[in-house]
């Protein structure tokens, strides 16, 4: 709840970079939220806040959070937001994919996937963000390699 990461430092030390989430305390009021993801992405190796809203579609209405912080935070220090596209999340939700592409605020496609089958989720995530009228230049999935290792290294 506080925001630190769940791994110790000497571990995160070995990842050339890690994606965070929220797993657990779900029911934290808006700025305790938003102090907590900030937090965790502040941290030097976190790079992408993965299922940003936390919801399960149709199970789990997402957490409160101060998007326009959020987003603020991103573009000033180089993180990105997944759009998770796992089924039963779909998050970011087109409508936040929207104001994050207004912005400037850069995107990833994840697939959430827990099994190599699951790759084929993918579709699903580019949909929301075809939804949210992302294009290429948004989302780092589409760069060359070296320009995705430029941004995930910096």
């Amino acid at each position: 709840p506080s925001g630190e990461l769940s791994m110790p430092d000497k571990a995160l030390e070995l990842l050339d970079f890690a994606i965070v989430s929220i797993h657990s305390s779900f029911n934290m009021n808006k700025k305790e939220m938003t102090n907590r993801i900030i937090r965790a992405l502040g941290h030097p190796k976190a790079k992408i806040l993965g299922h940003p809203t936390g919801r399960l579609l149709n199970q789990r209405e997402g957490y409160e959070i101060d998007w326009d912080e959020l987003f603020n935070f991103c573009l000033k220090n180089h993180k990105i937001l997944e759009i998770s596209a796992y089924p039963n999340r779909l998050d970011l939700p087109d409508t936040l994919v929207r104001e994050a592409v207004k912005l400037g605020v850069m995107l990833c496609v994840g697939s959430d996937a827990h099994s190599v089958d699951e790759m084929e989720l993918m579709y699903y995530g580019v949909a929301v963000a075809r939804r949210g009228w992302a294009e290429k230049n948004s989302i780092i999935n589409t760069f060359p390699a070296n320009e995705i290792n430029d941004i995930l290294l910096k």
